[in-house]
Order: structure tokens, then sequence, then C-alpha cells
């Protein structure tokens, strides 16, 4: 895998119409890069295929979305429970658990390679039932979200295979977020990895954006847009997810460009939103 020496610079939202957004690459990548609009993540999702540049998957292979609730036993009844209840408030613990998996062969025409993905989610709520016209009120005391992926190379010489993990954890207890407009505290990380050699997956959160007329602005907070995919402290590749393109670093070889594709995709192809909300 060639090593890439870049240092990120300041990445914007560029608001192109009255619907489009988009990622706005810092020239410095852009002019060493490849963009490559992503189709078949919108529409029918039977037998849903991506395709961008030379990259295409095989049919989307899906297991059942499953998801379920469960409300927690409470350990005992505070003197706060009998004041809300003489008011008809009830309070209670409610733990959200969800599960998805999938599987898809990308290729180039020449390589191949499987993947096979699962997303979880673990979601612990207060949920505040008023019984008015103020309905109920729920509060996120824990999350976890998790992402994996196998990618196997398919190779008439044996390569390791490549795992992908990406996670975000959310405790209440160490949020550092006071104000209305600050996102919460999230422990996160993400990479691809073989045994050998890494390529580490940054969220991209962008605030800063550029209107039609071409003035800057600012959202109220940081906006997900996308990930930086990094070897040491060089940019190989970004998956724009407003604009739904992917860029890679042209001087890579065609074994890590294939490896690029199958990470973009497994990342662009969940269906489970991993955010607190």
């Amino acid at each position: 895998m060639k090593r890439i020496i870049y240092i990120s610079t300041l990445f914007v939202i560029v608001l192109t119409s009255c619907t489009t957004v988009k990622l706005a690459v810092p020239e410095q990548f852009s002019s060493q890069s490849t963009s490559m609009h992503v189709k078949g993540l919108n529409g029918w999702m039977v037998n849903q295929k991506l395709s961008f540049g030379n990259y295409y998957t095989s049919a989307v292979k899906r297991g059942w979305n499953v998801s379920s609730t469960g409300t927690d036993r409470p350990s005992g009844v505070t003197t706060e429970d009998r004041l809300l209840k003489m008011f008809n408030v009830e309070k209670s613990n409610v733990t959200l658990n969800q599960k998805n998996k999938y599987q898809f062969t990308v290729q180039d025409g020449n390589q191949s390679a499987e993947v096979f993905c699962i997303e979880k989610v673990t979601k612990e709520q207060l949920v505040v039932k008023t019984n008015t016209w103020w309905g109920d009120t729920h509060q996120t005391k824990n999350y976890q979200y998790s992402f994996s992926a196998a990618i196997l190379p398919l190779k008439v010489k044996e390569d390791a295979p490549w795992q992908l993990v990406l996670y975000n954890n959310y405790d209440r207890n160490k949020d550092t977020a006071h104000h209305f407009f600050d996102l919460p505290y999230l422990e996160e990380e993400g990479y691809i990895t073989n045994g050998t050699e890494t390529i580490h997956i940054k969220p991209l959160r962008i605030q800063q954006f550029v209107r039609k007329d071409g003035r800057e602005a600012k959202f109220p907070v940081r906006m997900m847009s996308g990930y930086e995919l990094r070897i040491d402290d060089g940019v190989v590749g970004i998956i724009d997810s407003f604009d739904n393109n992917i860029w890679m670093y042209n001087e890579l070889d065609s074994d890590t460009k294939l490896l690029l594709a199958a990470v973009s995709s497994a990342l662009m192809l969940r269906k489970i939103q991993d955010t607190i909300h």
C-alpha cells in the first residue's frame, strides 16, 4: 500500500441550489484525486446495486432489520416517583436494541471483494409520560452504535481479510455539552486493518458553509457530512454523504482502491443512523 502524505485543510459545505448540498473538497486534495458519484442509494431497495466510476456491486443481500424495545424493571419506588404519580405523570427507563446485516460483492472489472456487514445499536432512554397535551418526553442516557465489516479480496494469492470497525458511545454522565447548540460528547473510533496495515476513518462534521451568492455562513451546530479515510497523516479517500460522492487519491494502487471502494460502499449502505437522537 503506497503511503500518502497530505494534511487536511478546511472543509466547507456548499449550497448550490434550493435542494443540493455538497462538500467542498480542498483543492490540494481534489487536484490529485478522482470524484465518483454513487448511483443506486435511492429508490427501490430490492436487488439494490451501487455503481460509481468503474466500480459496481452485486445485488445487496440483506437480512432482517431486527428491533426490540423493553421497559427496565424499576429497582424501587422513590419519593419522586410517588410525587409524580400524584400528578398522573409516569417515569420509566426504556432500552431499544436494533440490529441490521447485509452482504455484497464489489468489483472493478478485474478484481473483486466480498463484503459482510453488521451494525448494532443499543439506546437507553428515560421516558416521561405526562398524560396531557404536552405528550411524552425522551432523554437519552446511554447510546452505543457499532458497525463492523469483513472484506475478503478474491485473489489467486490469498491475502489476509480486512476488518472494518466503526463505533461511537454516548454516556450522559460524561457529556460536556452545556449549551443548546453544543454537540453531545461522543467516544468514537473507526479503522480498517488486516493486522499489518491500518486505514483510519475520521468523521467529517462541518459547520461552515457557502451560500449560493458566495457568502460564508455557519450552521448552529456542526453537521455530519461524511468521512475521511487516512493512512498515517495522509488523506487517501473522502466520502461525501451529502451529495453521495466518493473521492480517491489517484496514486493509489488498484488493490487499495478496491479496498476503499468496498469500505465506502459498506458505509453508504447502512440503514441504522449512528446518532443519539
